[in-house]
């Protein structure tokens, strides 16, 4: 039995099947409906659904049950929700065939389903009615523009409006008019679109002709004007250029008349001269012929006298020498006229600046002339090698730009503002009788007018003293300067108190006299401490009187005394610098201006002016000659960037002024390259160093410096704000002690290793690894690094053959290269080369890199790590002090050694009476002081000691001591307990006060700083856990430190320290004190007249 049946739907048939009907179509009953039974009063209601209302009450318990007409009502709600957010556009889908197939397409099947699906009703139902449907007001605002006189929809009745528009436009067209809108056929809508186009098209029409109309027009008379201006200008420039002919006609004729007319006079007044000179010349001949025979007569009359009294032989010998001496005389005033009238010559002829330079100071020879000089001792080895034309150098770096308006700022200004008495701005030849500024001290007057008289013999507008009271002297002028101030100095109040103070420290010993020498020679690091009041300038008015008038002095001499001044005295630089401006402005001698210009450019050079003059003096160098202006402007800047200098000018600079040229410098490296440099007078070690290490490209730059090597000595710049400049100023002046001139020094620069770092690493920079070997293998060799083991010194020879000559060895070749490899001093006749050989072969073959075929660099790496750990001393930065205060030591003359493993206290005999190592430290400051000489470091230890000295780099030791202390704590893995740790709500205690912890993998001391926190093991306890910063102390150490520093954090009555006592009275080295000695360093030198 079929238990299908079939609905007939508007779409067609559609069968269902009556089998398992309920069960798919089954849904609970309605919650409502059900809670609404029991309120009904029929019986079997109540009965009949029992069941499902307990089911209910269980099913309000738990969660509520879904019904299908809820699931229903549910998806129906959201589909209208979501069809009222849209846009909704219904897409009929038709299908072509039945088989699924394209391109095939039936006529039947598509016209069946468009008639169930009522489209074709939809259709007919359409085109019968109006489905086109506009507002009033949208008809209007589309449409209005087909008939004439319809404003826009705001200002007009729009249902009246769309009516006139449809009975314009459609006639008797079939349209209606609603309450609200107008109902339209598609063939009308259709058509009201064409005229609406017809009639747009046409009004763009009209607006694109007026446009086009505007533009052509403007465009017609741009060129028309432009035309205009052109026909101007060529008029005018023909009509200038038919005057100037004109003009030049007119100019050339007036020449030839005023030449014809001038000639004339000119010839007139020239018959006119050369009679007068001709008379001139007889007279000046006669009067000679006169004096000459005036002469003659009364050497005859005296003659005859003479011979009354001596005799005719002794008699005629007198008189032949008188009379030689009158015609000496005669002759040395004629060469002093005819000098007189050259000189004037030289005046009206154009200057050249090199040639002025030439002849201030002398020849300047080319720096090539100094290769065939006697080298260093210590670098002999290293060649010497000259520039190349075409060999790079590297600039100076710039000063910065400054753009400052300092056109109020004028010399003349500050004149009138702060010149005493009537001195005025204007060049003047007078010796003046008190300084142009007003000074404090007495010193400083006596200065300044001594100053004023050596300018003006700079310039050429004083003339030098006609005789020579003095022998030939080769100490240098900053030396006498320097001894002269420290003389003055030495009166005052403020040095007899500071030399109380230190005698008091030193608990009433005998006072070192070494150390007064010291200080007072060496000025130069004094800087501004001599600036006090002068007591009595007695000594230094015949200082500077012996200076001025005892005898002749070169240009270099004086160029010493004017920098010198203002070097070491920082109240006379303004006073230097208006003196000099002072003789600049309107000099009327050429060759006196440009010496002025040369002074100034190397003052500029050497010291800067004070704040108030500086803006004055460099709106005045900005007004000066083209030549000189940037050069001293750049100069300056340059000064102002890198400080004041401490030494005067050296040869170099003088080169420098002369070509306007930066400095060239060559500087060695252990490797036996050379580089050069731009240098000038205000480069440091600093700027050298990172100019070295960018172009060999360096990256681990730090502890590398320059030396200067002069002879046998060898002095270190660093790699900070030191001058090269002066370094090279005191080669020459050394040189000039020596006897020779400061052009032949034979100085050399070198960049060398002076320190490393705690932290340093021979396998991060392989350019710094092999300059580090090189210096050791050639400091091994000259015996400035010694093995005290013959076999560490085999393991160095062995090395450095293995880094030469790799695994070949070569008996015969090794003992021909051991006197390369090893000192002089090692190689006796208790041990001679062949006992070299043994050591060395034994020791070549027990290596592992001639095992393991290592690399070179592996091997150098060994070999900058072994002069690490074995020669710490001599990688070190040295500093001479005096203890000032705290513990006492064996000597209180000390010299402070810095380097990697910390802080050595040496005497002069190299002995080391304190070492302070890192760990140990807990703070280093430095203290600069008003009083003279006191410039104070202090070091204080984890023994509440403090050690203070007193050092004339103290600022520069406490930057390094501190970059080291700072960079081991943040490289550190050990920290120590301050005070006991308990975490809260902790059982036990993780740190007792003195443990020691040990900081994890992932983390330092760096990171303990930056989060207070970090995860640790105590040494003692072995346990982990988190601790504070606030409880721990970083120990600045990269390797578990020794017990006894650990013991200074528990216990508090640490035994004072020991140091090894060094009697003075019994060191065999030391020197016995003697008067001799004491008046070679004191007394002033004797100054004999004649």
């Amino acid at each position: 039995m079929s238990t299908a049946f079939g609905i007939r739907h508007f779409a067609g048939v559609v069968f269902y099947d009556c089998k398992g009907f309920i069960e798919k179509n089954k849904d609970s009953f309605s919650g409502d409906l059900l809670a609404l039974m029991p309120t009904t009063k029929n019986k079997f209601l109540n009965t009949l659904f029992t069941e499902d209302l307990k089911m209910m009450g269980k099913e309000q318990n738990n969660k509520k049950s879904v019904t299908l007409s809820s699931q229903f009502k549910k998806s129906l709600d959201l589909l209208m929700k979501t069809l009222g957010e849209c846009n909704p556009f219904f897409i009929r889908c038709i299908k072509p065939n039945e088989f699924k197939k394209p391109l095939m397409f039936d006529r039947e099947l598509s016209c069946r389903q468009l008639r169930y699906s009522g489209m074709l009703e939809t259709i007919r139902i359409r085109r019968a009615g109006y489905p086109i449907r506009f507002t009033f007001k949208e008809f209007v605002d589309r449409f209005r523009f087909l008939t004439s006189g319809i404003p826009p929809s705001h200002k007009v009745d729009c249902r009246n409006a769309s009516d006139k528009i449809c009975q314009d436009v459609l006639k008797n067209a079939d349209y209606q008019l609603g309450h609200t809108k107008l109902f339209l056929k598609d063939e009308q809508e259709l058509f009201l679109e064409q005229e609406r186009d017809k009639a747009l098209a046409k009004k763009i029409l009209i607006l694109q002709k007026h446009i086009k109309g505007w533009y052509y027009r403007r465009q017609y008379l741009k060129k028309r004007n432009a035309a205009i201006t052109i026909q101007k200008c060529w008029r005018s420039y023909r009509a200038r250029k038919s005057y100037l002919v004109i003009k030049r006609g007119y100019l050339r004729m007036q020449s030839l008349i005023r030449s014809r007319v001038l000639s004339q006079k000119f010839k007139h007044l020239r018959a006119h001269i050369v009679r007068l000179q001709a008379r001139c010349k007889g007279y000046y001949v006669r009067s000679q012929v006169q004096a000459t025979i005036k002469a003659r007569l009364e050497v005859k009359k005296e003659q005859k006298a003479l011979e009354k009294k001596y005799g005719k032989e002794k008699a005629k010998e007198m008189s032949e020498a008188k009379l030689k001496d009158v015609m000496q005389r005669l002759e040395n005033e004629e060469q002093e006229i005819l000098r007189i009238k050259e000189a004037e010559q030289k005046k009206s002829e154009p200057v050249d600046e090199s040639t002025v330079v030439d002849d201030v100071f002398g020849y300047l020879d080319d720096e090539d002339n100094k290769g065939n000089q006697q080298q260093p001792n210590a670098f002999k080895d290293l060649p010497n090698k000259k520039r190349r034309k075409s060999e790079a150098v590297m600039g100076v770096p710039l000063a910065p730009e400054d753009n400052e308006d300092l056109s109020e700022f004028s010399f003349q200004k500050f004149t009138k503002t702060y010149f005493q008495g009537n001195v005025t701005h204007q060049y003047s030849r007078r010796v003046i009788r008190q300084s142009l500024l007003p000074l404090n001290a007495n010193g400083d007057k006596a200065a300044a007018i001594a100053l004023w008289k050596t300018i003006l013999r700079f310039m050429g507008d004083l003339p030098e003293p006609k005789y020579n009271m003095m022998d030939r002297d080769n100490t240098p002028v900053m030396s006498k300067i320097t001894a002269t101030l420290g003389r003055n100095f030495s009166k005052t109040k403020q040095f007899q108190d500071a030399m109380q103070q230190e005698n008091g420290d030193m608990n009433n010993d005998v006072p070192n006299k070494k150390l007064v020498s010291l200080t007072l020679k060496r000025q130069d690091k004094m800087g501004n401490e001599i600036k006090q009041r002068l007591m009595e300038e007695d000594e230094s008015v015949d200082s500077y009187g012996s200076w001025l008038d005892a005898r002749p002095t070169s240009n270099l001499e004086k160029l010493h005394f004017i920098t010198g001044h203002g070097i070491l005295r920082a109240e006379l630089r303004d006073e230097i610098y208006a003196q000099i401006c002072k003789q600049l402005t309107n000099n009327p001698s050429k060759s006196s201006h440009a010496r002025g210009w040369i002074l100034l450019s190397l003052c500029v050079g050497c010291f800067a002016p004070t704040e108030k003059f500086d803006k004055y003096l460099r709106h005045f160098i900005k007004k000066g000659p083209p030549g000189y202006a940037p050069f001293c402007d750049e100069r300056l800047r340059r000064t102002f960037v890198n400080g004041t200098r401490i030494q005067p000018p050296s040869w170099l600079e003088l080169q420098s002024t002369k070509t306007k040229q930066p400095i060239t410098l060559q500087v060695t490296f252990m490797d036996g390259n050379t580089k050069t440099l731009m240098a000038d007078s205000a480069s440091t070690a600093k700027e050298l160093c990172t100019q070295l290490a960018e172009k060999i490209g360096l990256k681990d730059q730090f502890g590398f410096s320059l030396y200067v090597a002069l002879f046998d000595k060898v002095s270190s710049l660093g790699g900070g704000g030191d001058h090269v400049m002066d370094a090279i100023s005191q080669c020459e002046q050394y040189a000039k002690e020596q006897g020779s001139q400061e052009r032949s020094a034979p100085w050399r620069i070198f960049f060398r290793k002076e320190i490393f770092s705690p932290w340093h690493d021979s396998q991060e920079d392989p350019k710094s690894t092999n300059l580090i070997y090189q210096q050791c293998v050639r400091g091994v060799k000259h015996g400035e690094y010694r093995c005290e083991k013959p076999d560490d010194l085999a393991m160095l020879a062995a090395q450095q053959y293995y880094v030469d000559y790799g695994s070949d060895m070569n008996p015969g070749r090794l003992t021909e290269q051991l006197t390369q490899y090893l000192p002089q001093f090692a190689i006796t006749g208790d041990k001679p080369v062949d006992y070299w050989h043994q050591l060395t072969m034994q020791a070549y073959k027990k290596s592992y890199y001639v095992k393991e075929n290592a690399a070179n660099l592996k091997v150098k790496e060994d070999v900058v790590s072994y002069a690490k750990y074995k020669w710490p001393l001599l990688f070190s930065r040295f500093y001479e002090a005096i203890r000032s205060a705290g513990p006492k030591l064996p000597k209180d003359q000390v010299i402070i050694a810095v380097n990697w493993t910390g802080v050595y206290m040496v005497d002069d005999q190299e002995q080391v009476m304190l070492e302070l190592s890192y760990p140990e430290i807990k703070d280093v400051s430095f203290k600069k002081s008003e009083k003279a000489f006191t410039q104070y470091i202090t070091f204080s230890t984890l023994r509440n000691e403090e050690f203070t000295f007193n050092c004339a780099n103290s600022e520069d030791i406490k930057d390094v001591v501190q970059f080291f202390l700072d960079g081991l704590k943040k490289r550190s893995k050990y920290v120590v307990a301050t005070e006991k740790y308990k975490p809260s709500g902790g059982a036990f205690t993780l740190l007792e006060k003195g443990d020691l912890a040990r900081l994890n993998v992932d983390h330092s001391g760096e990171t303990l700083m930056k989060t207070r926190w970090c995860v640790g093991t105590n040494e003692r306890s072995k346990k982990e856990g988190d601790f504070p910063l606030d409880s721990l102390y970083i120990l600045p150490t990269l390797s578990k430190p020794p017990a006894d520093i650990l013991t200074l954090f528990t216990k508090t009555d640490l035994a004072p320290r020991q140091f090894a006592t060094i009697s003075k009275g019994t060191d065999p080295t030391e020197k016995a004190h003697t008067l001799q000695q004491f008046a070679a360093e004191y007394f002033r030198e004797s100054q004999q007249a004649g």
